[in-house]
């Protein structure tokens, strides 16, 4: 015989049951630190705890009766209806998933909402628990680890990573619409000696100040990015000879106007050399490496001028 079945014994829940009243639940339901509810396998919301409520901005009374698809950011929705068909459709009883939640005041929210699946009994109906936790926190730092990863640190323009995969793309967008992809690679003539003669902190904020100017001469939509030392590169799609020989003039000007330092005023120029294809098999580096040769060229051009 099992011990549970001798006379006297108790079931697991047994102790639960004694030690926890029905008050204590309701009371650890609606003062939980996390975002909870309860709601029906369709999603409806039955209940909700103050964390919830607290978290979206919103009443009970908004909340209960409906479901949390329509507080779900649009491009959310997908995988949040994805994940309440799994629940109802599989037999896992407990699914994960992440979403932002809109508030009411528009601003959104990440959080992770994990469903748990209760089963019906006696004189209760079959529903769902959901835990629903802010991870804003951890949603905001991995944008910034991302963004690191893809951005120059001193300028914040696109690193070489991030150009290479526009380039990438832009090509591909190029064979589907026989449009020109332009790359623009520049030099600045002169950086050197306002290194060697005011030092590299006047030379880092001479690469801010220049990175501010190139991005906004630019079209919405071009990338600009800063490929290491006083390099920088200009991506433009759907770009005709004649643009490109204009956008070429306005990243010389950018660099052309004084730039007023701390340590005083300095004049520097750019050499811009051209690299221009709209065929995708070209190679991402090889528009990069032919934008290089034609601004050594242009760099050549100019000391024998």
């Amino acid at each position: 015989m099992h011990p549970d079945q001798v006379a006297g014994a108790t079931t697991p829940d047994e102790p639960v049951r004694a030690a926890v009243s029905d008050l204590d639940l309701r009371s650890a339901f609606h003062n939980a630190p996390t975002g909870m509810a309860v709601v029906t396998p369709e999603g409806v919301l039955t209940a909700c705890n103050r964390a919830l409520t607290a978290l979206v901005g919103r009443p009970a009374s908004e909340l209960v009766g409906r479901t949390l698809f329509e507080v779900t950011h649009a491009d959310d929705l997908p995988g949040a209806h994805e994940s309440c068909r799994r629940m109802r459709t599989t037999d896992q009883d407990v699914l994960w998933h992440e979403c932002r939640l809109v508030r009411s005041d528009g601003s959104v929210v990440w959080v992770l909402i994990s469903t748990a699946r209760v089963a019906a009994a006696a004189g209760r109906a079959a529903h769902l628990i959901m835990n629903i936790q802010d991870i804003g926190e951890r949603k905001a730092l991995e944008a910034e680890i991302v963004h690191r990863s893809l951005h120059d640190p001193l300028t914040g323009l696109a690193n070489r990573v991030l150009l290479i995969d526009r380039v990438a793309h832009a090509l591909a967008r190029a064979d589907r619409t026989a449009s020109p992809t332009c790359l623009f690679l520049l030099d600045l003539d002169g950086f050197k000696e306002v290194n060697d003669t005011h030092g590299h902190a006047a030379g880092d904020e001479l690469l801010q100040h220049f990175a501010s100017r190139l991005s906004a001469a630019l079209r919405p939509g071009d990338t600009a990015a800063r490929l290491g030392g006083d390099e920088f590169v200009v991506l433009c799609e759907d770009t005709s000879e004649e643009q490109a020989g204009l956008i070429a003039d306005r990243l010389r000007a950018a660099a052309a106007w004084p730039f007023d330092l701390p340590v005083g005023r300095v004049l520097i120029s750019a050499s811009v050399g051209v690299s221009t294809s709209a065929d995708p098999s070209d190679d991402p580096a090889e528009l990069v490496r032919r934008a290089d040769v034609s601004m050594y060229a242009v760099k050549r051009a100019r000391r024998s001028a």
